[in-house]
């Protein structure tokens, strides 16, 4: 009898390592609190997956419109060894605004844009934004952190700003995997 079942044993287990879910690219998600008072756009949350190929980050708001007067900045830390982003890929979030990846001067944008393949755009109706960011733009590097601003000039007299995960803070370090 024990040889039976440690016979049934050896092909249950294999069936379990062929049918167990295959490795996938690192995924980070948070959840941010409602604290950009007077502003629609308030971000919700915030979801980064490094593929194999690209990273694809997605921040989700509370109410994005198409005549929304905010801005978004995603900002990308590809060297932990140097203070601050490297990259910002920065876009409006109303209707018609363009999008641009760039190096970072700070945590500003700067006038040298990066030329590789991405892409962004707000999703009005299920109130998300989405960029896409080929690898190659970060010479391919193993791992990145994410960190997002918005800013809203909604009413002109004041600007209602809300980062994610905190101002000028990071996400966990995101390796590269297989999907995104």
């Amino acid at each position: 009898m024990r040889t039976r079942i440690s016979l049934l044993a050896v092909p249950a287990m294999a069936l379990v390592a062929v049918t167990a879910a295959p490795a996938h690219a690192e995924f980070y998600r948070i959840d941010d609190p409602a604290d950009a008072k007077g502003s629609l756009t308030d971000i919700y949350g915030l979801e980064a997956n490094h593929g194999a190929d690209n990273v694809r980050v997605k921040v989700r708001f509370n109410e994005l419109m198409r005549t929304s007067a905010a801005g978004v900045s995603v900002f990308f830390d590809t060297d932990r060894e140097s203070k601050g982003p490297e990259y910002v890929l920065s876009s409006g979030l109303g209707d018609g605004t363009d999008y641009v990846l760039t190096e970072a001067d700070g945590w500003r944008g700067s006038d040298d844009r990066v030329r590789c393949d991405y892409s962004a755009r707000p999703k009005w109706g299920r109130d998300l934004f989405r960029a896409v960011v080929s690898r190659d733009c970060f010479d391919r590097t193993p791992s990145v952190r994410v960190s997002v601003k918005m800013v809203d000039q909604a009413d002109g007299s004041h600007p209602v700003v809300d980062w994610v995960p905190k101002r000028q803070r990071w996400t966990l370090p995101i390796a590269s995997g297989l999907g995104a």
